[in-house]
């Protein structure tokens, strides 16, 4: 190398690093309370009596959002490229990053040991003082992390399995101030398959796989598949594999349960200081949001299986689910041979084309776990008890909020609005065209009633990048939080497609609705910038 070279090198590399430091990364736009307009009806429909405004805009692939004691609003993004930042604004507007923050230089090491903090983010909750926050390290293993405002960083759990299609999801406190959090999947219906090779894990980790909660005896049921790797790195032409078992292995007729103690498809509950780690359910797919009622009653949203993989599945639903606490042996809630909802997977309604299936030995969908002889059928939840609300399949049930009992959405008290992402296709669909939009809104369930209707969506149904070119609309809503200012708040991803199984994200179009009572004079406005 030419010491020109040498030179234009190493100044990029120190550009960057300052370019870090000092905050020029592209900054979120924060829109101050005299420049806000009410959002049209005619573009998004919303309660009676009730105002929508746009009040952050430019965020790039944001999951997660929180407020601090404070009142300052907290956002997690991932970027294009998962390299995680938490950014906020104090009450007047004023901008602050909590990570990465001071002099450390990520892009080359320097200043002191770096911590090991990669997206994406799953979830993200502000309890005494410190911001708790679900990520995956560099060896994609899932953590929790829990960051003061100083930027100190403390590590609360580890070593979590989130090197699949799922990772460490949401976070919630329970009244005792103890953390829970999801850890989702390995796979889409627990067998590794061509999808996953797509996404690209197995390259990179050959011999992981769904890791049980509970010792499990198999129904013998295998899989063939065409072997990515034959011609390069040697096997066989055809791969045969098991449920909970890597890539090209059907061995084992008996699975132990995770040796750490640290399954997938699983809800946890940890110390807030660290420790005496807890699995509290298995047998959930993918438990994506998380919140505790007033009267300690955890709610769980649950994604159900696609129709993709070795081990198609058509029509599971998303579902809101009570996870009962028992205290002993965790429930079971019947990941990957029931829907979400409880039903038996091998039912007419959950059947693939059998083209689809039968390429991989089978002409049918059936359960794969014998589940009197591992004891799940003595600790598998009762549907009628846990189910609170059933959504369309693939529609995205993210992160949700308790309404509270006073304050400017009193009315609603005694349900739960949820954020519904959205569909991946047509990466989840293998590649089979949707009919309908699923998801793309929020969501009211009444808990006791176990009714669904909708509380906010785009008036002609279509995401805001199917509407007019300019127009301020939800796109992928992720996250609500019910605010210290007793307004609703929704975070919205943003523009985002499945292109070859991979996430493709519009850069800064991600924003932060805010939902709140109606000003006295109210006006129809455009919508807002």
């Amino acid at each position: 190398m030419t010491q020109k070279l040498r030179t234009i090198r190493c100044g990029l590399i120190i550009g960057l690093a300052l370019c870090w430091i000092g905050g020029c990364v592209n900054k979120p736009r924060f829109i101050a309370a005299d420049a806000r307009a009410t959002i049209d009806r005619k573009v998004i429909e919303y309660p009676a009596g009730f105002d929508l405004e746009s009040v952050v805009a430019g965020l790039t692939a944001p999951t997660a959002m929180a407020f601090d004691g404070e009142g300052s609003l907290l956002i997690a993004e991932n970027g294009t490229d998962n390299r995680a930042r938490i950014v906020g604004w104090k009450r007047d507007g004023t901008y602050f990053q909590v990570y990465p923050r001071g002099t450390r230089i990520p892009l080359i090491g320097l200043g002191g040991k770096r911590f090991d903090f990669r997206g994406p983010v799953g979830g993200m909750v502000v309890s005494q003082g410190s911001i708790y926050v679900s990520h995956r390290d560099s060896r994609d293993r899932g953590m929790i992390s829990a960051f003061d405002f100083d930027g100190n960083v403390t590590t609360i759990a580890a070593d979590l399995p989130a090197a699949g299609d799922y990772g460490v999801t949401d976070l919630a406190v329970h009244p005792s101030g103890r953390i829970y959090f999801g850890v989702g999947s390995a796979t889409n219906s627990g067998v590794v398959g061509l999808d996953n090779w797509q996404k690209g894990w197995v390259r990179k980790h050959p011999t992981f796989a769904d890791v049980p909660g509970a010792d499990l005896f198999l129904l013998g049921r295998r899989f063939d598949t065409k072997n990515p790797a034959y011609g390069l790195f040697g096997g066989t032409e055809i791969a045969v594999t098991a449920p909970f078992q890597s890539f090209g292995i059907s061995n084992q007729t008996r699975v132990l349960r995770s040796e750490n103690g640290k399954p997938s498809s699983a809800v946890y509950s940890v110390s807030p200081t660290g420790g005496d780690l807890r699995v509290e359910a298995i047998g959930l797919r993918l438990p994506r949001g998380l919140v505790f009622n007033e009267f300690g009653n955890l709610f769980v949203t649950n994604n159900g299986m696609e129709l993709r993989g070795t081990r198609p599945v058509k029509d599971d639903p998303d579902t809101l689910v009570r996870v009962l606490l028992s205290g002993g042996v965790p429930v079971w809630y019947g990941f990957p041979d029931y829907s979400t909802d409880g039903r038996p997977i091998a039912r007419p309604e959950f059947q693939p084309p059998v083209e689809m299936i039968l390429r991989y030995g089978y002409p049918d969908l059936a359960a794969v776990i014998d589940q009197e002889r591992s004891g799940l059928d003595k600790v598998r939840a009762d549907p009628q008890t846990v189910n609170r609300g059933v959504f369309d399949p693939l529609s995205g049930a993210a992160r949700l909020d308790v309404v509270p009992a006073s304050g400017e959405f009193k009315d609603f008290h005694g349900s739960v609005i949820v954020a519904l992402f959205g569909d991946r296709a047509p990466f989840a669909t293998s590649n089979q065209k949707l009919t309908i939009t699923p998801g793309r809104k929020l969501v009211r369930v009444n808990i006791d009633a176990r009714q669904v209707s909708d509380f906010v969506k785009n008036t002609e149904g279509l995401p805001a990048s199917k509407l007019d070119r300019g127009s301020v609309a939800l796109e992928r809503p992720i996250d609500i939080k019910f605010g210290p200012d007793g307004s609703m708040y929704i975070l919205d991803f943003g523009e985002m497609q499945m292109r070859s199984g991979k996430e493709k994200i519009a850069a800064r179009s991600g924003r932060v609705f805010r939902l709140t009572t109606m000003k006295e004079s109210p006006a129809t406005t455009a919508p807002a910038p």
